[in-house]
């Protein structure tokens, strides 16, 4: 289902008639801490060509992001003491007067003409617009990785932009209408968030997401503008950055269904949240399921004995006459071709989406995958350890 949606998705269905802004409408708002000066400067330089005033905010740092920014026409602001991300966020809005502000990652490169075209999904009915994720391939294997699971993420959103909202507009670069938001982000709601009784600092982009949907706005994506950014150096890495959005995954996972978040966004909306978070469990108990069930079987057939068991008599019972067998393993053999086929079919629709190194993509991916479903598995039991922010 989401195969079909994704591939059969098309811009207008998020683009109906469009409010009358321009990129002088737009404020771009960048935090920065202890960002590679190379990189940055790499950031500065395509949100500079955006027509789109520039605050770079440094969280507690000064040169050199203050002559880097000065140098491309942006206005370099010192915050101290060190706030975080979400304090930046929120120490913002004093000085954005700007209908509309776009959050942007020191470290993400926009495309030329991102502010332009992601201003056109601003309908009314429209509180923010994310842009499509890519990794810089570096020729390191995690690059790789990283990079099918934006492409994951591409199919099932661009899914749920056909009938609902997004689950998160990401934080690397999204933008949203500064009259819905600035409330939230200076509220204390926002800068003290708390989970499990605990200070968090993590998921300030699907906390604020889950705010556009929950006061009636929709949330969507523009596919077309991409937001380019670096990855960790190593799988170690990758996997504690799957572990904390797991952990703020499992979060709001809860929060969104508790709230009504989900209903409002729609049914769409409410299957793929389910559906992305307890898909790995229900694939941990099958396959342990499934491994209780074959062993015996495998220990009869090899070496002709009755397996020491508490069930062994019902297990030869069914593997020697009971008539229902033959239709269990039809029954069984049709699952397996639909497992099959829905696996083959979502890797198509994944394929779609990738520009060059398909097959490192998808060999890398894989691994990446599987890292993705053990730490979903592992948050859910640590979801509320949110109080540490990892840094490169």
């Amino acid at each position: 289902m989401n195969s079909y949606n994704s591939l059969a998705y098309r811009k207008s269905h998020n683009i109906k008639n469009g409010e009358k802004f321009t990129p002088e409408d737009v404020t771009i708002v960048m935090p920065v801490y202890r960002e590679d000066p190379i990189i940055f400067e790499e950031a500065v330089i395509a949100a500079s060509k955006q027509g789109s005033k520039i605050f770079v905010f440094g969280d507690d740092c000064d040169e050199p992001y203050r002559s880097i920014a000065n140098k491309h026409g942006c206005t370099f602001i010192r915050v101290s003491p060190h706030r975080g991300k979400r304090g930046i966020l929120s120490h913002s809005m004093h000085f954005v007067q700007t209908p509309l502000v776009m959050f942007l990652d020191s470290d993400t490169v926009i495309d030329a003409g991102a502010v332009e075209d992601m201003i056109k999904y601003l309908d009314a009915d429209v509180g923010g617009v994310g842009t499509n994720i890519s990794i810089f391939r570096n020729g390191h294997p995690v690059s790789y990785a990283s990079e099918f699971v934006e492409r994951v993420r591409e199919v099932i959103f661009k899914s749920m932009s056909r009938k609902s909202s997004v689950m998160v507009l990401d934080g690397r670069c999204s933008m949203y209408r500064t009259d819905i938001i600035r409330p939230f982000l200076m509220s204390r709601e926002f800068q003290d968030n708390i989970v499990m009784g605990k200070r968090s600092v993590l998921g300030d982009d699907r906390q604020i997401t889950s705010y556009i949907i929950r006061t009636g706005y929709r949330a969507v994506k523009d596919y077309d503008v991409y937001a380019r950014t670096y990855q960790y150096s190593s799988f170690k890495k990758f996997f504690k950055q799957q572990i904390r959005w797991g952990r703020v995954g499992w979060t709001y996972f809860f929060k969104d269904i508790a709230s009504g978040s989900a209903r409002k966004a729609g049914p769409l909306y409410t299957f793929d949240l389910i559906y992305m978070y307890l898909l790995p469990i229900f694939t941990l108990v099958i396959g342990v399921l499934t491994f209780i069930y074959i062993i015996p079987h495998v220990h009869m057939l090899f070496y002709g004995i009755t397996p020491r068991l508490r069930f062994d008599s019902y297990l030869i019972h069914r593997l020697r006459g009971d008539p229902d067998m033959p239709l269990f393993f039809v029954a069984r053999s049709f699952i397996n071709f639909l497992t099959t086929a829905s696996a083959v079919i979502f890797g198509v629709s994944i394929s779609t989406t990738m520009k060059g190194d398909r097959a490192k993509v998808f060999a890398y991916g894989s691994l990446g995958l599987l890292m993705m479903f053990v730490s979903t598995i592992y948050a859910l039991f640590t979801f509320y350890k949110q109080e540490k922010w990892l840094t490169r």
